[in-house]
């Protein structure tokens, strides 16, 4: 291989992928555009700042060349809104954040068998209280049959159909209603959320789609046709004062819905819509399905109070959400692990330790998740709402499979 070859790609070494970027570099260059900054760090910068880049303030995940920062600044898609009334910092944060990221592997084990103990005896009052809802909605029979899609769109899909079915199955798609979209990605259940409204000829009603980042090949694009209103906002559910956005104020009533919206961000979706119906807004209902839970924290989490009266404390939420991921990673072991397991180098001591099989733990995953969910029901059951907890997908289809549905304790399916 020639010497100009071997410099063709970026000399930064990924450690999570254990091998070097493989972006190519400009001539003459050692770094990709987005790793240049690790060379930067090992040097001094040059006076012009010409070629150096530099991690943008906005958002720490990218970087843009210094010579160009104030023109990035202008463009970013981080760049924070302008001055509008729904927008106020941190309106749905109780309070500041005092969790901290606990790697399991760190853990004292009988630390970790203390929380194990809690969960077990404390999950005997709910079990079986998680039943199967397996719905669907005639609007993507169509689509769900088409042949060229393949398994993961319509595992999508799937989920849209059950979250639209539940809706209809209680009595949730009624005219003159808000359809909030909160984590709304590019807006696949909006997109067919909007084409149930049009079927259904609620003319009266409108999607409202809230996602912090900014996306291409948004679906809400094409519906520029439809006679439902659809609107989306660009905002953090965290700083989110919905009943300042006007086509919430138009609205009679308000729904939510969610499409594994990640972690805390459904506990700050459930105190963003809580605090609309405290505004005076009539909240009618939602239907919510959960991911991430190893991502919630204990600032944020709706269901402290239900966790304090078991005798859940701060501590045990975090070790806690370490441990749901025990229910949804399989083993739990990296690629090579399980190699070397398989190759009869034995399973690893620390679990050994622990007392728990693979099935064991992920059982344990299981009844973390539940109480945690448990605990946004209870919150909500504590707002005037009727509450389900069900399986509204098969776990084949995916693991975060679980969704709450509420409706108003007056309001009759």
């Amino acid at each position: 291989m020639s010497e100009k070859n071997t410099h063709a790609h970026c000399n930064h070494y990924v450690t999570r992928k254990k091998r070097f970027c493989r972006m190519t570099v400009k001539e003459g260059e050692q770094f990709c555009g987005e790793h240049q900054t690790a060379l930067n760090n090992e040097g001094p910068s040059n006076a012009s700042g010409q070629n150096i880049r530099i991690v943008c303030p906005l958002d720490s995940k990218h970087t843009c060349y210094a010579s160009k920062l104030k023109k990035h600044l202008k463009k970013c898609n981080a760049k924070p809104s302008q001055d509008v009334p729904y927008l106020q910092k941190n309106v749905n944060v109780e309070v500041e954040s005092t969790s901290q990221t606990r790697s399991l592997a760190n853990m004292p084990v009988p630390q970790l068998l203390e929380v194990i103990a809690k969960v077990n005896k404390i999950h005997k009052d709910i079990q079986n209280s998680i039943q199967e809802k397996l719905a669907t909605h005639s609007v993507l029979d169509e689509e769900l049959g088409n042949p060229a899609y393949g398994p993961a769109t319509k595992k999508h899909l799937v989920q849209v159909s059950s979250i639209l079915g539940l809706l209809q199955e209680y009595n949730l798609l009624q005219d003159d209603t808000c359809f909030v979209e909160l984590g709304a990605g590019k807006g696949k259940v909006s997109y067919w959320l909007a084409k149930t409204l049009e079927l259904l000829r609620h003319s009266s009603s409108s999607v409202l789609l809230v996602e912090r980042a900014s996306l291409r090949h948004k679906h809400d694009n094409k519906l520029d046709k439809t006679d439902v209103s659809v609107v989306r906002i660009r905002a953090d559910i965290a700083d989110l004062l919905l009943p300042e956005i006007d086509t919430i104020a138009k609205a009679k009533h308000v729904v939510g819905v969610t499409k594994h919206l990640c972690g805390d961000a459904t506990d700050l979706a459930l105190t963003c819509l809580m605090n609309c119906q405290s505004s005076g807004k009539d909240v009618t209902g939602m239907v919510m399905t959960f991911c991430c839970l190893h991502r919630c924290h204990w600032n944020t989490y709706v269901g402290k109070h239900f966790f304090e009266h078991v005798g859940i404390n701060s501590v045990d939420f975090d070790i806690m959400c370490g441990l749901v991921s025990w229910a949804v990673c399989g083993s739990g072991q990296s690629r090579e692990k399980r190699k070397n397991d398989e190759s009869g180098l034995g399973e690893n001591e620390r679990y050994t330790q622990i007392g728990l099989n693979r099935c064991e733990k992920e059982t344990v995953g299981k009844k973390c998740k539940d109480l945690i969910n448990w605990g946004r029901k209870i919150y909500l059951q504590n707002q005037g709402f009727n509450c389900d907890l069900c399986y509204y997908v098969n776990s084949n289809i995916t693991l975060e499979n679980v969704c709450i549905i509420a409706m108003k304790a007056n309001k009759e399916v």
